[in-house]
């Protein structure tokens, strides 16, 4: 039989405590985000997008990794960037006044008390919307791309027509995790 002192328990404890990384982003566990850092998703390409807009998807999958966000979220965040603004920083819907790669909107939404000049800036937006993602255990624990990206559409970017927008962004994400498959894993930093 083993017994331990509290001092030992304690220090048993602590051990695991440090050994072990939490589940969530690091943004909420309070420690070094590259401690927790994982990897981005990658795209050399992207059927039926640009160069330009290709760059973009890598951008949102190395903020959505750098904010402690796996392959599903990246994934996820891609897709309803294709489906909102077809990675055009620059989108503008005049009708419900949203701008940016995630449309995010100035009248009610979360763009609202944001510039247009920011709301424009890709790392603006994506940094407003991982915000936001934040929020909601859904997004962050989905196990699945489908599971993301409904939360993502029904929490996070909640259009009109939540079921209508989840459904195509289902099958944009196909083609999503296609162009990752394809590119294989990110190169090492």
């Amino acid at each position: 039989m083993i017994l331990f002192s509290t001092r030992g328990l304690l220090a048993i404890a602590l051990f695991f405590a440090l050994a072990i990384p939490p589940r969530m982003p690091a943004a909420h566990a309070g420690l070094d985000m590259a401690m927790l850092q994982t990897e981005p998703v990658r795209f050399d390409s992207l059927p039926g997008y640009t160069g330009a807009q290709t760059a973009i998807a890598n951008r949102i999958a190395t903020r959505f990794a750098a904010a402690g966000y796996g392959r599903v979220q990246q994934i996820a965040a891609v897709s309803v960037a294709i489906r909102e603004s077809t990675l055009n920083p620059k989108a503008h819907n005049r009708g419900c006044r949203c701008y940016g790669l995630f449309q995010l909107n100035r009248g009610n939404g979360l763009g609202t008390g944001h510039s247009v000049t920011d709301l424009i800036e890709p790392d603006y937006n994506i940094r407003l919307i991982i915000g936001e993602a934040d929020r909601f255990q859904s997004f962050k624990n989905a196990g699945n791309v489908e599971a993301a990206i409904t939360a993502f559409v029904r929490h996070v970017t909640r259009p009109a027509n939540k079921s209508r927008v989840i459904r195509a962004t289902i099958k944009t994400a196909r083609m999503v995790e296609r162009a990752a498959l394809a590119a294989g894993p990110a190169a090492s930093s």
